[in-house]
């Protein structure tokens, strides 16, 4: 399939022919996705290790809860006083060491659901619909 991802002002960054968003993104790593525009844009099992995202919209897109770069991006996006000293220490360590989802409940409990509920409030809201599921099965159990 043809996929054209574009800039905020519409100017073409990428086109060609693809089969997925996953395909053309491991494709073209070296590739600088600032303000790329993938509103929309379904990333499950891509992977944007060392993709350069800086400014990029991600409205709408789905299956990103995997994409530590995609965090890191939509972290970077937010005012410095938004988060606490003890969120930031716990965001940095998610991010540096591309922890696990397992990893993050165990060590990061106290603090990053409040870290999720803000991307939610801004529409990124996988991060808190998975820990919402974590939550529940520890419940179950």
């Amino acid at each position: 399939m043809l996929i054209e991802i574009k800039d905020k002002w519409g100017d073409i960054i990428l086109s060609g022919e693809y089969e997925s968003i996953k395909d053309c993104v491991e494709s073209n790593r070296d590739v600088n996705f600032s303000y790329a525009d993938f509103r929309g844009a379904d990333f499950s099992g891509a992977d944007f290790r060392d993709a350069n995202l800086y400014g990029a919209n991600f409205r709408d897109a789905i299956n990103y809860r995997d994409q530590h770069s995609i965090f890191q991006e939509m972290i970077r996006q937010q005012k410095v006083d938004t988060f606490s000293e003890s969120e930031w220490a716990a965001i940095a360590q998610i991010i540096v060491h591309s922890l696990c989802w397992n990893s993050i409940k165990k060590r990061f409990a106290d603090v990053i659901p409040h870290v999720f509920e803000i991307l939610a409030n801004q529409g990124y809201s996988e991060w808190l619909d998975y820990w919402n599921e974590l939550l529940s099965e520890n419940t179950k159990e």
